[in-house]
Formats: C-alpha cells, structure tokens, sequence
C-alpha cells in the first residue's frame, strides 16, 4: 500500500510543475491562408505558419525562415513580439513590425482571423 501511495504523489507533483496554457483555441499550428491588405490588394502565401503555445509563437516559412518571438492573448486581442529580427523579414508574415497588435475577428478550432491596423490574416488550423 504504501509503494502505491508514493508512486501517486510523484506522479502527482510532476503533474503540478508542468505549465498549463490558458490559451483555449488559439494553441496549435495556424496556416496563413491570406493576407487582406486595407488597400484592397490581396495576397495568398504559400506555406507559412504560426505556431503558438504557452506565450511562445514560432512563424515558419517555406524558404527557411523561422522566427521565434513571444505573445500576449487577452481577450478578442492578441499583441506579438518577434525579437532578433527586422520589419523587412516579418513582414513575409503579414506583419508590419517587430511590435504588432490584433483584434481577433474570429477564432474557432478550425479557423482564425486577426486584424491589425493595415492586414487581416486569415489561418486555418493545420
């Protein structure tokens, strides 16, 4: 009985030093589907990601690039920081800055659409 009892509470404080999200929808892996830009132009990438988890995101692309910043989910507001990296190289992203603000439009399990002051991003969970 006691062996047993031991066992439990290790697997019990484990459990309880690993970090939990708070995300709900928004964790998991996002295709880029289009970029809305506000002057009407319209623009469908090929192969770019979001990855998000914990506070961290991870933006991918078929070239090579990767990029690896943190964020802030609040409410129907998402505000990203992407570090070591320049607006030229996010803005593959549909990013205008290394600094960028979002109103979620819409986030479900499958689909999600953020919208900053210039894009409106539209993923889908892939």
């Amino acid at each position: 009985m006691k062996p047993t009892y031991l066992i439990l509470t290790f697997i019990l404080f484990m459990f309880s030093w690993q970090k939990v999200s708070h995300n709900g929808n928004l964790d998991g892996r996002w295709q880029l589907m289009t970029i809305e830009k506000n002057d009407g132009s319209i623009e469908n990438p090929v192969q770019i990601y979001y990855s998000i988890q914990l506070n961290l995101i991870n933006l991918t692309h078929a070239h090579g690039v990767y990029l690896i910043g943190y964020f802030h989910h609040m409410g129907d507001s998402l505000h990203i920081c992407m570090r070591e990296t320049n607006k030229q190289t996010v803005a593959l992203f549909g990013l205008n800055d290394t600094l960028q603000s979002f109103a979620i439009e819409q986030l479900t399990k499958k689909r999600m659409i953020l919208r900053s002051s210039s894009n409106r991003l539209l993923f889908r969970k892939f």
